[in-house]
């Protein structure tokens, strides 16, 4: 659940509807400036689609900020409560396709060790997890290690004779899989402000990082421009609330039910 203010109301972005949009920036991302996918795209957009869906569980009863009464960002909410619903996404994810299970593996387990080493995560980082939650982060690291291992022989057919992280296609598609999903996330959590966004994997060389540079409402210039045509748009849905402090988890649940949808058409251009 990804909460932001928003002409005057709290937006309510939902997790698997943020992947929808994820989803659409992975299927047409490519261009003669950045070599789109090959292997395994479609797969690859599938992770994009499909890659928060364990978020679907905690948003059914979501835990909520006492200090706020609203419920607590995606960013802050505690691993016993994150990696229980996330190991659900991950496993639906496989039976969709080993690659998509290994790439939302990996982005689920990367929350959690920096993005594999490519990206620090200051919201995490700055969380002190009790003895029981770093139990809780170290099995789960361990448990998806031993998947995507798994995972990734399965769907390259041969073993691999270091970890699954470290496999140069694999690692290509994750780094991908975190652009994506943070330029999506530069619409939905952030309103289309200026930032960079890196690292691109070095097979997309020769850019290095996404330079997004804001337009307007729900618009970015990014350079380099990753996409087909000069200008295209990618849909998510949110739902526009009171900003007001809600008294349990039910009473949110009721206003969110009764909002009416909105579309955010978010423009991408060169």
């Amino acid at each position: 659940m990804i909460l932001s203010r928003w002409q005057g109301h709290l937006l309510v972005i939902l997790q698997p509807d943020h992947g929808t949009q994820t989803g659409l920036i992975a299927e047409q991302w490519g261009n003669d400036e950045i070599p789109p996918l090959t292997d395994f795209r479609v797969s690859a957009e599938w992770a994009g689609r499909h890659h928060d869906d364990g978020w679907a569980i905690w948003e059914r009863h979501p835990t909520l900020e006492p200090r706020t009464g609203q419920p607590v960002q995606f960013h802050a909410v505690d691993p016993i409560e994150h990696i229980a619903a996330y190991r659900a996404g991950i496993t639906r994810a496989a039976q969709l396709d080993p690659w998509t299970g290994l790439l939302v593996s990996m982005h689920g387990a990367g929350l959690y060790n920096d993005r594999y080493g490519t990206y620090r995560l200051s919201e995490l980082s700055e969380q002190t997890f009790s003895t029981t939650e770093q139990a809780v982060v170290g099995e789960f690291l361990s448990d998806m290690a031993e998947l995507q291992q798994r995972l990734a022989e399965d769907s390259l057919g041969h073993r691999l004779p270091n970890r699954a992280s470290e496999d140069p296609l694999v690692r290509h598609h994750y780094l991908l899989l975190q652009v994506w999903d943070r330029l999506s996330l530069q619409f939905a959590f952030r309103h289309a402000a200026d930032g960079i966004i890196s690292p691109l994997s070095w097979l997309a060389k020769p850019a290095t990082q996404l330079r997004c540079a804001h337009l307007g409402p729900m618009a970015l210039q990014l350079d380099p421009y990753p996409f087909g045509t000069d200008s295209t748009t990618f849909p998510v849905r949110g739902y526009l609330l009171q900003d007001r402090s809600y008294r349990n988890p039910e009473d949110f649940l009721a206003a969110l039910t009764s909002a009416a949808p909105v579309d955010l058409d978010c423009q991408v251009s060169r």
